[in-house]
C-alpha cells in the first residue's frame, strides 16, 4: 500500500493528538433537523459503466461546453489525467466559457501551475479553507493544523462537474490517474452518475452559496505566481504528463469510442449539508439524509450500504443497529484491511467487523488486487463507492462515507434517487462481479470468521499481516475514529 501524502498529514496529526489533541464527537439532539424540508425534481440519470468512460464523458462535456463550468473538488491531482483534463477545460475557456473551480486546500500547497491557470480571463479558481503554510510541505501543514485545529479540521468533500446548466456528474471521484484506471500504483473502484433535468438548478445554487461565502478565497491570494500569458508552469507540467503515452492513448480511444448516453427517468431530492457546521461541528447531512429516507428504511426488507471507511460513531453503527432490530436484512459493501487506501481505518475496523457480523450483518470486503475491468493497470486496489440502495428502489449517490469525519467535520452532499430500474444498475454495477472482486465475510459452523471468494477460503483478513497488531493496537489508543 503506498504512503500517500495523505497518509504522511495524517501520521503527525495523529502524533499531536495522542498528546491530548483528539476530536470528541458533540452532542446531537434526537430531533435534530427534523424540520428540514427535501425538494423532489424529475430527472433522467445514467450511471456511467467504467472508470475510463467517467473521464471519456467529462473531456466530451467540457468540449461541447458552450457557456459555463462550475466544479467542486477535494483533489486535483498533477498527473496525467488532472493535467489533460484542465487542459481541456483550459481550451474551453479560450473560446469564451467561463470556468469556476472550487478545490478543498488539504492537497495543495504551492501548486504555482495551477494558480497560473487561473490568470486566464475566464477560469477562476477558490481554495476551500486555504491553510496558511504553503511552502514547507507536511511539516507546515501540521504546525498549521495544530494551531488551528478547529478551522483547519473542516474539509470541503463535494464532488461535482456541472456544464452549461444543463448536465452534472455526482459521485466519489476525484480527479487524478487512481479514480479513472489509470495509475501505475493503484486504482479505486468508484462510481459517476450523469444528470440532466431541474434538479441541475438546486445543486447550482448550492454551489453559488459556497462560491459567494467567507470560507473560499481566489487562489491568487493564496498562491503567488508571476503574470504570464504562456502559462509556462502549466504547459512544462502538461508536456511531462503527456510522455506517458499508453495512458494518453488509452485516454483518447475512450473518447472515440463514446456512444450516445441512455439515461433512466428518475425522480431526486437533493440533499444539501450546512456552512454552519464549520462552526458547530453538528451532522447537518447526515440528519438531513435519514430524515429524507425515514419512511423507506422504515419499512424496507433489504438495505445495501456501500462505504469505503465503516468507522462507527462511539463505537456504534446507530442507523444499522436500527434496521437489524427492526428485522430489516442489511449487506455491507467495504475495503478488505488490505485494500484500504487509510493505514489507520483497518485499526478498528478489524474491531468493527466482528461487530457486524455478531449482529447479523452481510458482509463484502473489496480485494487489494481485484482484476477489476474498469482498471487500465491492475495493481493495487482500493474500494471507494458511496451509496445505499433500500429495497432496490431508493438510492443515495453522493460523497459522504458515513464515518464521523463526513458527519461532523466536512461539507458534504448527495442525491437520493428513487427509480427500480436505476437502483438495479448501481446495485449490479457493485456487485455483479462480487465473486471475482469481493472477499464475501461470514461466520462458520463453529462462529469462526471466514472470508470466501471464487479462489480460496482464508480464516485471517487476508494479505494483512500479523506485523499490523501492534501499529493497529497504538492507533486505537489515540481513540482519533472522529478524524479519519
Amino acid at each position: 500500500m503506498k504512503f500517500t501524502p495523505l497518509k504522511q498529514f495524517a501520521l503527525l496529526v495523529l502524533t499531536s493528538m495522542a498528546m491530548g489533541c483528539a476530536s470528541s464527537v458533540p452532542e446531537v439532539s434526537s430531533d435534530f433537523e427534523r424540520s428540514w424540508q427535501a425538494n423532489h425534481f424529475q430527472a433522467d440519470a445514467y450511471l456511467i459503466p467504467t472508470a475510463p468512460e467517467a473521464l471519456a464523458r467529462r473531456i466530451a462535456m467540457v468540449r461541447e461546453a458552450q457557456h459555463s463550468i462550475d466544479m467542486t473538488y477535494f483533489s486535483w491531482d498533477k498527473d496525467t489525467v488532472g493535467l489533460m483534463l484542465l487542459n481541456e477545460i483550459k481550451l474551453a475557456a479560450d473560446r469564451g466559457v467561463r470556468v469556476r473551480l472550487t478545490l478543498d486546500d488539504l492537497l495543495v500547497f504551492n501548486e504555482k501551475w495551477l494558480a497560473e491557470v487561473a490568470q486566464h480571463e475566464y477560469i477562476d479558481i477558490r481554495i476551500f479553507n486555504p491553510f496558511s503554510s504553503r511552502s514547507m510541505g507536511w511539516m507546515g501543514r501540521a504546525f498549521d493544523f495544530a494551531m488551528q485545529k478547529q478551522k483547519r479540521d473542516h474539509r470541503l468533500h463535494e464532488k461535482y462537474f456541472n456544464v452549461d446548466q444543463q448536465m452534472m456528474i455526482l459521485g466519489g471521484r476525484n480527479i487524478g490517474n487512481a479514480y479513472f484506471g489509470y495509475s501505475r500504483e493503484g486504482n479505486f473502484f468508484d462510481m459517476d452518475v450523469i444528470f440532466r433535468g431541474e434538479v441541475i438548478e438546486a445543486f447550482a445554487g448550492n454551489y453559488q452559496e459556497m462560491w459567494d461565502s467567507e470560507f473560499v478565497t481566489p487562489i491568487e491570494e493564496v498562491i503567488k505566481v508571476k503574470p504570464a500569458n504562456d502559462y509556462p508552469l502549466f504547459y512544462q507540467a502538461l508536456s511531462t504528463a503527456k510522455q506517458d503515452r499508453e495512458v494518453v492513448n488509452a485516454i483518447k480511444h475512450s473518447i472515440e469510442k463514446l456512444v450516445e448516453a441512455k439515461f433512466t427517468s428518475v425522480v431526486t431530492t437533493p440533499v444539501f449539508d450546512s456552512t454552519d457546521k464549520l462552526q458547530d461541528n453538528q451532522p447537518y447531512f447526515r440528519r438531513r439524509l435519514e430524515h429524507t429516507l425515514q419512511a423507506p428504511l422504515e419499512r424496507a426488507e433489504h438495505v445495501m450500504i456501500s462505504t469505503p471507511y465503516p468507522i462507527a460513531v462511539q463505537g456504534q453503527f446507530r442507523v444499522i443497529d436500527q434496521l437489524i432490530a427492526q428485522g430489516t436484512s442489511v449487506s455491507l459493501v467495504t475495503n478488505s484491511s488490505s485494500s484500504n487506501d487509510s493505514g489507520f481505518i483497518p485499526a478498528y475496523y478489524e474491531s468493527y467487523r466482528e461487530q457486524l457480523l455478531d449482529s447479523g450483518v452481510k458482509i463484502y470486503e473489496y480485494k487489494d488486487r481485484a482484476l477489476n475491468d474498469d482498471h487500465h493497470f491492475h495493481v493495487q486496489t482500493y474500494y471507494h463507492n458511496k451509496t445505499v440502495i433500500v429495497d432496490t428502489i431508493q438510492t443515495y449517490i453522493g460523497s459522504s462515507n458515513f464515518d464521523p469525519r463526513s458527519d461532523f467535520l466536512n461539507i458534504e452532499f448527495g442525491v437520493v434517487v428513487e427509480s427500480s430500474q436505476f437502483a438495479q444498475q448501481v446495485h449490479d454495477y457493485i456487485l455483479s462481479q462480487k465473486q471475482r472482486l469481493f472477499w464475501q465475510v461470514e461466520r462458520d459452523d463453529s462462529n469462526q470468521t471466514q472470508w470466501s471468494s471464487e479462489e480460496s477460503r482464508v480464516s485471517s483478513s487476508p494479505n494483512y499481516g500479523e506485523e499490523k497488531a501492534i501499529p493497529n493496537w497504538l492507533f486505537r489508543q489515540m481513540s482519533i475514529e472522529l478524524e479519519l
